[in-house]
């Protein structure tokens, strides 16, 4: 066959076209077989299938080895995949062959759907049945069954389409066969009946009619091994880190499945025993050396081996040896759930993925980095025997390995999860728009389960605040009722809110204790009477009862199941917790925790007695919560808390945990400095360990809105930041004013503290209109810019400039009148060097100063590329250079400009520039860059783990914040220069 397609392409490149249908027919099912694996829609991989041949059609006479065209191709089509996926990264889903819609199977394979209905019926259970089989097997075994059936390929055409021997195949394939045993007609019969278009050759002849080939190389054809092995070297290198990133979006090959040993199928013409380092594009914290590569499904294992003996004229390559490497920090985390389980473990959801702290450990571990996927929804956990379920965006999984791979079960209902129980009988899950739902076949299909239960999927009325069990008894309760599952029906518990004015706000349940928390509900009191069924008398009553500074929540107690309650409210509660208006109760052993906002109490004698616990973590009644025994608990929403003391102190506990809010990352002298949840924080051994920046003596920490802008900046070497000064308060929180005021802080020469710069005065901000700006997604307070002791910084479209010594901030007349992109939380961009200014307007006009912004000159016609949006502008020496949504450009006057591209002439768009005193760096998906001698881009990193929000040189490496997976670093080694 080697030889067959070595003849076929001599006669192609001498203009014989027949020559290239005869290839496109014989390889045309395999292909479309593998991307339709990988893409996971059917018609969608027609098209990438198309465009794969016409691209090998296009680029043929660049292949100098015909006998590699097998994996030339392979290379083409799954290039293609990565890029289509990448491009429709919010809109994909993932759905595997053996997962595809019956009905798109149905479409492809018979035509005559109507007139045959009770074949089709037929069919449908036979694939249904084929699905459950090829699940059953391992990803290796599976992909060897898909192709030989689906793409009609021989055990030696996949030897030599992935790069294994044909006896590996076999094996492969005969071990599949004695699992299926007697499926075995079925499944080949099923997945062999579905067809391409009949048209489909000739419409790739059609299209490559119309293309003009690349002119054939005056370089010999065929080229050493030894070449093609150091080729299968440079692409395992440029290869090796996509695998990983396309693993979230269709099931993965598992390379070192547990039935087999020593047997591993990869997709290369040439196996090389390469050991292969860790890869971290898809971790983030510490992940276990047992799990390097946990996610969804069939997980590949190390070592990881991936060769490719291939050339392919349009892959940009690389040198480089480097991988980007996780920081450790800083800390920070946002928790969407929490489950103890049974073995002692605690889990914890985030949108970095799911943690686990074993009790044998002080520190959280990642353990899965795929699951959650940047989800900011809650993820609600569940345990029965030994698995852990989890309930994310659109589906229900379930774990058997404490959480390290997940497996669907199934699709789940719409709406916000509100809480998941699993039961002996049945799974239940709560959401917050329809209610109720439950599923008899574990997970895989959802009925909804509200009789008795007195909701409205309309109106979503009413609230549903928790949902709890004891045992096998489910509980759900909502603002004003409380529900237990009997008799397969929900039924009503003789509770009740003790007035009209209160409502449910949480519950919780421990060993046969049921409690329940019921509070002051002020938006029943905006409720006309009437309509309460009250009268004035009563109102009146109720708010005298308030003034008196008596008890606004209540608690109950049941031990019976909810037959029977106790009110259990404290009688000694302090003035700050009977003032609470929102309660938290988290129980755990003979321990009740009562939480009120910022204030605490404890019982440990089923609300006998209690003791107030004072002032605790900000614990509302949608905190996540875990308690593991009567002294140890876990608590917090943006921030993990731990007591180890039954609640009677709280500390923060986030070792291991990455933080996804960092911003503003800076390097100045061996540190690196970023804003962190509400916080400056530094370190100085490349992100492993982080320590708070304080404020100058005498200065309160500045008060922290969410500006999206820049506010860390480096300029004249000097690092520099805009904070808001904390306004005073009243007795009840709320500012007494409503203004306050922007201040510039510089960070001292130790660059441990940060102090206000000496003689410039604060800008006035107005806390109102920020909240306007807010509600129009309009941005208040833009980017921060510093050149020779002039300070220039945009505050509601307009561009303020101030020296230290001057009186106040005084507008430079340049105003932004254009339209706020949508889903774009930045202002105009903004870079100055000396004199010179350069601002980048929101309708992609681009304004220069020479004159510290006396006078503006509109520079935008200048400009020799057409784009809608600035990106970052930023200065190296004399030389502008101005990053845009379609790419780079550079000038030195503002005249005459000059678009940057790489070797090949391709434009680089990417996310963030970086400078390193004279050198130049860029960041995009597909890796780092750097600015040759020849103002060419020139790749110097592999493809980045994640989005990108901000690049940063230091000490030889570059540093990037990623937009779900924290920071991470890679070393330049001889790169730079």
């Amino acid at each position: 066959m080697v030889n067959d397609n070595v003849e076929l392409i001599h006669r192609i490149l001498s203009g014989e076209d027949e020559a290239f249908s005869v290839l496109v027919r014989k390889y045309q099912r395999r292909v479309h077989a593998l991307i339709w694996r990988k893409i996971g829609d059917f018609h969608i991989a027609e098209e990438i299938t198309q465009d794969a041949f016409l691209q090998a059609y296009k680029k043929l006479s660049t292949l100098k080895n015909p006998k590699l065209f097998d994996g030339w191709l392979y290379v083409i089509a799954n290039r293609l995949c990565l890029n289509w996926i990448q491009r429709n990264k919010p809109a994909i889903h993932q759905q595997s062959i053996e997962n595809t819609p019956i009905e798109e199977i149905e479409k492809s394979s018979y035509a005559n759907y109507e007139s045959e209905h009770r074949e089709i019926e037929a069919a449908e259970h036979q694939r249904e049945i084929v699905k459950n089989l090829l699940e059953q097997l391992p990803e290796s075994e599976r992909t060897v069954v898909t192709l030989h059936y689906l793409g009609e390929m021989t055990c030696k055409a996949i030897g030599e389409f992935l790069g294994v021997s044909a006896n590996t195949v076999k094996s492969r394939l005969q071990r599949a066969r004695n699992r299926l045993k007697e499926q075995e007609n079925m499944i080949r019969e099923t997945l062999g009946s579905v067809q391409l278009p009949a048209n489909f050759t000739e419409n790739i002849m059609r299209q490559a009619a119309e293309i003009k080939p690349v002119a054939p190389t005056s370089s010999k054809p065929l080229v050493p091994w030894a070449a093609s092995a150091a080729t299968a070297i440079f692409i395992f290198l440029i290869m090796g880190v996509g695998s990983e990133y396309l693993a979230r979006f269709q099931n993965p090959y598992n390379v070192n499945a547990h039935s087999e040993t020593t047997i591993e199928i990869i997709d290369a013409p040439i196996v090389l025993d390469i050991q292969a380092k860790r890869d971290l594009r898809n971790q983030a914290g510490r992940f276990e050396t047992d799990d390097k590569r946990g996610g969804i499904g069939p997980q590949a294992s190390e070592p990881f081996v991936l060769a490719a003996a291939t050339e392919v004229a349009d892959q940009k390559s690389t040198s480089t040896k480097q991988q980007w490497m996780q920081a450790s920090g800083p800390e920070g985390v946002s928790i969407l759930g929490f489950l103890a389980s049974a073995k002692g473990d605690v889990y914890a959801t985030s949108p970095i993925g799911i943690y686990r702290l074993t009790p044998d450990k002080e520190t959280w571990t990642l353990v899965n980095g795929s699951v959650t996927n940047g989800q900011l929804y809650p993820m609600p956990m569940a345990e029965q025997g030994d698995r852990l379920y989890i309930v994310s965006v659109k589906e229900v999984l379930s774990s058997t390995d404490r959480g390290k791979t997940w497996h669907t079960l199934g699709s789940r209902p719409e709406g916000k999860a509100k809480g998941l129980i699993v039961t002996e009988e049945a799974f239940y899950l709560v959401t917050d728009k329809k209610g109720v739902f439950r599923s008899t076949d574990a997970g895989k299909q959802w009925t909804a389960f509200n009789d008795g239960f007195k909701f409205d999927a309309e109106t979503s009325a009413p609230k549903i605040t928790t949902v709890t069990s004891i045992g096998n008894t489910v509980f759900v309760l909502t603002d004003l009722d409380l529900y237990r599952l009997h008799s397969d029906r929900w039924e009503k518990l003789p509770i009740e809110p003790p007035n009209i004015f209160d409502s449910f706000d949480s519950s919780a349940a421990s060993g046969n204790d049921l409690y329940v928390a019921a509070c002051h509900d002020y938006s029943r009191m905006k409720i006309k009477p009437s309509e309460l069924k009250v009268d004035a008398a009563e109102v009146k009553a109720h708010l005298a009862s308030i003034k008196s500074g008596k008890t606004r929540w209540t608690l109950f107690r049941s031990t019976d199941l909810g037959n029977s309650w106790v009110e259990i409210t404290p009688q000694n509660a302090p003035f700050t917790m009977r003032q609470a208006i929102d309660i938290k109760l988290i129980a755990a052993g003979e321990t009740l925790l009562v939480a009120g906002g910022r204030y605490g109490m404890r019982s440990r004698d089923d609300g006998q007695t209690w003791t107030a616990l004072g002032e605790i973590p900000y614990t509302p009644s949608y905190t996540p919560d875990a308690g593991i025994n009567d002294n140890t608990f876990y608590a917090g929403k943006y921030e993990v808390y731990r007591t180890t003391n039954g609640g009677e102190s709280w500390h923060p506990f986030m070792r291991g945990m990455i933080g996804t809010q960092m911003r503003n990352l800076v390097a100045f002298k061996n540190g690196l400095y970023v804003h962190n949840d509400w916080k400056i924080v530094k370190s100085t051994d490349s992100g492993e360990t982080w320590t708070p920046v304080n404020f100058r003596a005498g200065w309160n920490s500045p008060r922290d809105p969410d500006f999206p802008n820049q506010r860390l900046v480096v300029a004249d070497d000097v690092p520099y930041g805009v904070f808001l000064e904390k306004n005073k308060r009243g007795i009840f929180g709320s500012p007494t004013i409503r203004k306050s005021k922007l201040r510039i802080f510089q960070l001292s020469a130790d660059g441990n503290t940060l102090m206000p710069v000496k003689g410039l005065p604060s800008l006035e901000f107005d806390d109102e209109l920020h909240s306007k700006d807010l509600s129009a997604g309009e941005v208040t307070l833009g980017e921060l810019a510093v050149s020779d002791k002039t300070f220039y910084i945009e505050y509601r479209r307009e561009l303020f400039k101030c020296k230290p010594g001057t009186l106040k901030w005084q507008s430079t007349g340049l105003t932004d009148s254009g339209k706020q992109p949508a889903n774009s939380r930045k202002g105009f961009q903004l870079a100055v060097s000396g004199k010179t200014i350069y601002v980048g307007m929101r309708d992609g006009k681009l304004f220069q100063s020479f004159d510290e912004g006396t006078t503006w000159k509109d520079v935008t016609p200048n400009l020799p590329l057409q784009f809608k949006r600035f990106k970052e502008i930023t200065f190296v020496g004399s030389s502008v250079y101005v990053s845009t949504d379609k790419g780079v450009l550079t000038s030195q006057n503002g005249e005459h400009w000059r678009v940057l591209t790489d070797t090949e002439g391709e434009r680089l768009i990417v996310a963030s520039l970086a400078v390193d005193d004279t050198t130049v760096y860029g960041v995009c998906n597909a890796g780092a860059y750097r600015l040759d001698n020849h103002g060419k881009w020139k790749k110097v990193s592999p493809e980045v783990p994640d989005g990108i929000r901000e690049l940063v040189f230091a000490n030889n490496k570059l540093y990037i914040i990623t937009n779900k997976r924290g920071m991470f670093h890679v070393s330049l080694g001889n790169e730079k220069g």
